[in-house]
């Protein structure tokens, strides 16, 4: 791997996604997430309504926006989804 510049192909390719593969962590794990109080569901309507519109102008060609983006966006989604499952519950 003398250019990092130039992408992996055949063998090489296949250890670093190997390795990158082994190193993955899920973004939400029940097991080891506490579970946080469910948000009222007009709080969490609005943060998902901020959140989309925010990251409506991420750069898709920039893989640290659509990281950015995807986190945030799952977190104003499971927001909104125990906002609503809460007040299902009632």
């Amino acid at each position: 791997m003398s250019n990092l510049d130039e992408p992996l192909h055949g063998r090489a390719g296949d250890e670093m996604r190997d390795r990158l593969a082994a190193s993955y962590t899920p973004l939400r794990d029940p097991e080891r997430d506490t579970a946080v109080p469910s948000p009222d569901l007009e709080y969490a309507v609005s943060q998902a309504r901020k959140v989309l519109g925010e990251k409506a102008a991420a750069n898709i060609h920039s893989h640290d926006e659509m990281i950015r983006a995807a986190v945030s966006l799952d977190y104003a989604l499971r927001g909104l989804l125990d906002a609503l499952d809460a007040e299902g519950a009632r």
